[in-house]
């Protein structure tokens, strides 16, 4: 009776370390200072934008955007609403890597590989990753994200 009461605890305990090391490592890797790219980029402006979010500056985040629905800019407090309330509350071990950017006159799009980091069971895969797709526009040398960036997948 005790042999497979043994195994139990022994599969327990392996899998606690499993996922205190799986934490650790994630934590431990989140990158320490990111070389900033320039601000008049579209990269540079996503890149701030997603430091910000980061940071949870919530404001200084809004100042990267200029999202116009309805021939209306969005509002900062119709904006932070929309922020996941998982988010607001307790952050996510996230990060973000910048991919493919395009650029055509005023207007560019970049693309960004997120990966969110979400402890599950022993078989599950606890790196969720997606791409992301910011429209920005240019508009008196500096570039604005016209897009609700997708904060979803925050959470």
């Amino acid at each position: 009776m005790k042999s497979p009461r043994r195994l139990f605890i022994g599969f327990g305990i392996a899998i606690g370390v499993l996922v205190i090391v799986t934490i650790a490592l994630v934590l431990t890797t989140r990158g320490g200072n990111v070389s900033l790219l320039p601000e008049d980029t579209p990269q540079g402006t996503v890149q701030r934008f997603l430091i910000a979010v980061q940071d949870r500056d919530f404001p200084k985040a809004y100042a990267y955007l200029k999202i116009e629905e309805r021939g209306v800019i969005v509002s900062y407090s119709d904006w932070v609403r929309e922020i996941p309330p998982p988010f607001q509350s307790t952050p996510s071990a996230w990060k973000a890597t910048l991919a493919a950017t395009t650029v055509t006159g005023n207007q560019a799009s970049v693309e960004v590989v997120v990966d969110v980091f979400r402890p599950g069971g022993p078989f599950e895969d606890p790196v969720r990753s997606q791409t992301v797709l910011f429209q920005l526009t240019k508009t008196g040398g500096t570039w604005f994200i016209t897009t609700r960036p997708p904060l979803y997948w925050l959470y």
